[in-house]
Parts: structure tokens; sequence; C-alpha cells
């Protein structure tokens, strides 16, 4: 039971990011951000931050501004570009907050480099809003024009187009989104199974390998290397966790193990970008 919040805030975020990104760009926006509040809001509890409040405002803030700008941007160059914008300002307004503390103040370069981190995880978040308009949307403005092409493989089964269980993104296409918050859901209850981590690492990994496969074959749309290494990603960031997990202990609190659980789910936006950027080039 002392892992509860923190699975229960995996797979709800995943199963959001699923449902919402059928319903469109600023729905998926909407999760993010609340993806980011989670996050923030326990992120320097879990990492034993002072200057609590402005440091989780300074979190909340870069995630928050890196998938407003993903989500209005009109060229397909820029989708990340304001990602790498609120990083490098959230960073400097870390260390401004740290020189404004004042001298002598203690766990200094602890609390500069946990919340460094924690910008880190939220303005990754914003690959979820820029993979879901990658690259459907972006050319000239109709979704499923020139890009998907390349994705396009038949599965085994008939292409199901009216968007059950929100498999379908705003233009038909599969989503690239909900394949990959799938990927997270079974690879999460895989890391829930109360075995020891010899078994269940590679479980996990397997488990999100699975269900991202076994959904491109079952929809069609997405090549089986897209969909593999979507979920081999998912698998090994949500087994690098429960590792963590494991050799760190449960967080006190409520808020930090919302903040644990929702970390890979945020984390997880950036590799879906970048895993299209490099295969849909």
């Amino acid at each position: 039971m002392k892992y509860a919040p923190l699975a229960l805030a995996a797979l709800a975020g995943a199963a959001a990011l699923a449902a919402f990104a059928w319903l469109g760009v600023a729905a998926l926006t909407a999760v993010v951000c609340v993806l980011c509040a989670l996050v923030s809001l326990g992120w320097p509890q879990l990492m034993g931050l002072t200057a609590r409040r402005s440091l989780s405002a300074v979190i909340f803030a870069a995630g928050a501004a890196a998938a407003v700008g993903a989500a209005i941007v009109t060229r397909v160059e820029s989708l990340f570009f304001w990602s790498a914008v609120a990083l490098a300002f959230g960073v400097m307004v870390v260390f401004v907050v740290q020189v404004l503390r004042g001298a002598g103040r203690p766990n200094r370069l602890e609390s500069t480099l946990g919340a460094c981190a924690g910008v880190v995880v939220t303005t990754m978040a914003a690959g979820w809003v820029a993979g879901l308009r990658y690259p459907a949307g972006m050319e000239d403005g109709e979704p499923g024009d020139a890009g998907m092409d390349l994705l396009r493989v038949r599965g085994l089964f008939p292409y199901e187009d009216w968007g059950l269980l929100g498999v379908t993104g705003p233009g038909g296409e599969l989503s690239v989104i909900s394949l990959a918050a799938f990927a997270l859901i079974a690879g999460t209850l895989a890391a829930c199974l109360p075995v020891r981590d010899a078994v269940a690492l590679p479980v996990t990994v397997f488990a999100a390998v699975a269900a991202a496969v076994t959904t491109a074959l079952l929809w069609g749309e997405l090549t089986l290397l897209f969909a593999g290494t979507l979920g081999v990603a998912a698998g090994a960031l949500l087994a690098s966790f429960r590792r963590f997990l494991v050799l760190q202990g449960v967080p006190a609190g409520v808020l930090p193990k919302l903040a644990v659980g929702s970390a890979p789910i945020a984390v997880m936006g950036g590799l879906v970008y970048f895993t299209e950027r490099l295969l849909l080039a």
C-alpha cells in the first residue's frame, strides 16, 4: 500500500494523456500543466530543498511555459524551442533565488541541483504536446499530410478510425501520444509486481514493449520499429524509477509520492518527441 499513491499518480497521468490527446492540443496542454503542477508541488520536499515555495513556482512556471509554447508555435522546427528557453531561464531563476537567500544558508548546492533537476523534468513534459503536433497539423495546417505517410504501415487488423480508447489523434491518424501512454500504463503495472528487481526490471521493459507493439499491430499506421523503440524507452524509464525507489525507499508525505509517480510520465514526453524527430525525419 505504501507504493499506491506513486502507482496511481503514474497510471492516472498516463491515462489522462491517452484520453485527452484525442480531444486536441489544448486539452493535452492542460493535462501536461497538471502533471507539472504535481511534480512542482512535491519535488522540493522530495529533494529536501529549502525555499520550497519559490522553487516550486519556478519548476511549475518552466514546465507550463514550455507546454504552452509547444502548443502555439506555427513551425515544426520550433516545437521544442520554448522548452529550451524555459529550461535556460528556469535554471537561471533557480540561481537567482539562491543568491537572494543571502550568504551562509545551509545546503545551498544541494538545493540548487535538486531544483534544476525539477526544471528539467517539467520542461521535458512539453514533449507530449510537441509529439501530438509533430508531424500531424504542422504541414501547412493540414493534419495527416506528408510526414504521416512515412509512418503508415498497415497492421494485422482492420484500421480503426473512430477514436476507440482515444488511440486516433485529432486528424484521424494513430496518436503517438496514446501509444506511448499505453506503454507507460503496462510498464507501471508490471513495475508494481512484488518481485525482486532481477525479475521486475526486465518484465517492466517487456510489458511496455508488448503494449506498444500490440497497439501498433491492432491499429496499424505506425511501424513496429517505432512502437518498439517507444516501448523500450517507457519500460527502461519506469524500471529506473522502480530501482531508485527500492534503493532510496518510499518518500514520506503525499506530495513527494505524487511527484515521484508523475515524474517519469513527464520525462517520457521528451523521449516521445525526440523519437518522432529521429525516426520520422
